[in-house]
């Protein structure tokens, strides 16, 4: 699964697809987004993505909103952390044609909810649409030596 995202700054609402089925080995990935995709590529160092999610639904819509929490890392610098929560609504159950703006009330509802419940905990520090995006990309213009250099091509065509 290919999930491709367009934005040009960090906002509540980012346009984003998802491609199934694409098959590409880790040492093809940037020649196809290059070449399949006609895209700009600058790699950005690795990291480990933690990632917790919960799916709750509107009993008055049917409307399906994921709460997602997560936790990425450098792995040439652990200590470079970003933990965040996020909500995002990802379908309807219903049959019936939705309101955009009910969709946008009910989320505003949920977060409100959240931001009491991880300000109760000491767990919210700010409220943001930063993205990971952003984290990798603010980390490495701080520590430039953090850029990941090209990944070595295996000649046997396996994945690693």
């Amino acid at each position: 699964m290919l999930k491709r995202k367009w934005f040009a700054e960090d906002t509540f609402a980012r346009r984003e697809e998802l491609t199934p089925g694409v098959d590409v080995a880790p040492e093809g990935f940037e020649e196809y987004l290059r070449g399949k995709l006609g895209l700009q590529v600058r790699a950005m160092p690795p990291f480990q993505r933690v990632r917790y999610d919960i799916q709750c639904e509107s009993m008055r819509t049917g409307h399906v909103y994921g709460i997602f929490f997560d936790r990425s890392s450098l792995l040439a610098e652990p200590e470079a952390v970003l933990s965040q929560c996020e909500l995002e609504y990802l379908r309807s159950r219903s049959v019936l044609d939705h309101d955009k703006d009910e969709v946008l009330r009910e989320m505003e509802r949920i977060d409100n909810w959240l931001r009491d419940y991880l300000a109760a905990r000491g767990w919210a520090t700010e409220h943001t649409f930063y993205s990971k995006r952003s984290f990798l990309r603010d980390t490495v213009e701080a520590r430039p030596d953090l850029a990941q250099s090209p990944r070595p091509t295996s000649k046997a065509g396996g994945r690693p």
